[in-house]
């Protein structure tokens, strides 16, 4: 009997150890220990310094937007996985590289057309610094060393190599030693001219980064507006879940976003999608790597649309499985490489219902034109 309690006691151990962590981007504080809704880690970047034990959760608050990159840096065990969920009401937790600069950030360079704002420092409390959210704290926890994109109203902007190139609306320029983005508007405030000005700061990074992490189940984001990767699983990484999760690029032609990358090395046998979407990228799913096959890929109900080159592209020969996908374009790469077109266009229950009752119309129409015996 003693036996048997002590072995319950050692195999419950690491769950007994778990914590959950929360983190608050309106309220909360990287001074806090992050273990309640009341002392909760206010960013990302917190998430990605700290040391997380097997079976630690980690709650993201609904309703919260962030414009950094998410980097577990703590795998979990077989035993006990490291969770990343979210908690609260509302919309699912928010991680984008669209950050739009409002009309009191702005300061005209002497009395020309050129306008400025820096958008990070590493000194905190300036009122300068474009700042985000119910207490106005700095938007950017990390120094963006490049920006590729600017949107001006709807309409992509056009970056030059420095300031004095900048000659008509729309032209914009990034001083990446101070961080601060200079932009041409023509009639007064940019903010006001083109109704609204936003960087896209989460350039050439991730919304979501899985590096050498294993053992781990992440739900529950809307990632949108990067210019490289939604979610990017790379490294040794392998058993995971990933699911409820939304990566949507959104970001001009000009570039080549991968709504989920999975490229790890070596070779992972059990990295899972479930219920995921990817529209609007370059290539919504992207597999590589596996070189030397035995590797094991799930990816179920999933969906990917008005993505410019494929809905999902199948690197990997073969070590995919799919089960109630959807995606615009496939390309599978096994012996040779497959293409399947379908439509960019939404296919949900009500279309596959609308789908039948059309072919049984049109059968309907046929039986009759046979049995009345028109020609």
């Amino acid at each position: 009997m003693i036996r048997t309690i002590l072995l319950l006691l050692i195999m419950g151990a690491p769950l007994a150890c778990a914590s959950d962590y929360y983190v608050d981007c309106n309220y909360g504080s990287n001074g806090n220990p992050g273990t309640s809704p009341q002392l909760a880690w206010r960013t990302l970047l917190q998430v990605g310094i700290w040391s997380f034990q097997p079976g630690d959760t980690v709650n993201l608050l609904r309703d919260c937007t962030w414009n950094e990159t998410l980097t577990p840096p703590s795998s979990g065990s077989a035993a006990a996985k490291i969770r990343i969920e979210s908690y609260g009401t509302g919309r699912p937790p928010h991680v984008t590289g669209y950050m739009p600069i409002e009309e009191r950030w702005w300061t005209q360079v002497g009395s020309t057309n050129v306008w400025f704002a820096t958008i990070y420092s590493a000194t905190s409390g300036l009122s300068t610094v474009v700042q985000c959210g119910i207490r106005k704290f700095y938007c950017l926890t990390q120094a963006p060393t490049q920006l590729k994109y600017v949107q001006f109203g709807t309409v992509w902007g056009v970056g030059q190599e420095n300031q004095a190139a900048l000659g008509q609306d729309r032209d914009w320029w990034y001083d990446s030693t101070n961080y601060v983005v200079y932009v041409y508007s023509a009639n007064g405030n940019p903010a006001v001219h083109y109704g609204k000005v936003a960087p896209i700061v989460l350039s050439g990074g991730s919304g979501l980064n899985l590096n050498n992490v294993t053992w781990m189940e992440i739900q529950h984001l809307q990632i949108d507006w990067f210019d490289s990767y939604g979610v990017q699983v790379q490294g040794a990484s392998d058993h995971l879940w990933l699911a409820n999760i939304a990566a949507d690029s959104e970001v001009e032609n000009g570039a080549a976003p991968l709504g989920f990358y999975v490229h790890p090395s070596g070779t992972p046998v059990d990295i899972h999608l479930y219920n995921t979407d990817a529209h609007m990228n370059y290539t919504g799913y992207r597999f590589d790597g596996c070189s030397g096959g035995g590797c094991a890929f799930e990816i179920v109900n999933c969906r990917a649309y008005g993505n410019r080159a494929y809905g999902i592209m199948d690197n990997v020969h073969g070590a995919v499985s799919y089960d109630d996908c959807q995606p615009g374009r496939l390309r599978i790469l096994e012996d040779k490489v497959g293409v399947l077109e379908k439509s960019d266009i939404k296919r949900n229950v009500y279309d596959r219902i609308v789908t039948a009752v059309i072919a049984f119309v049109i059968s309907g129409i046929i039986a009759l034109h046979d049995h009345l015996g028109f020609k």
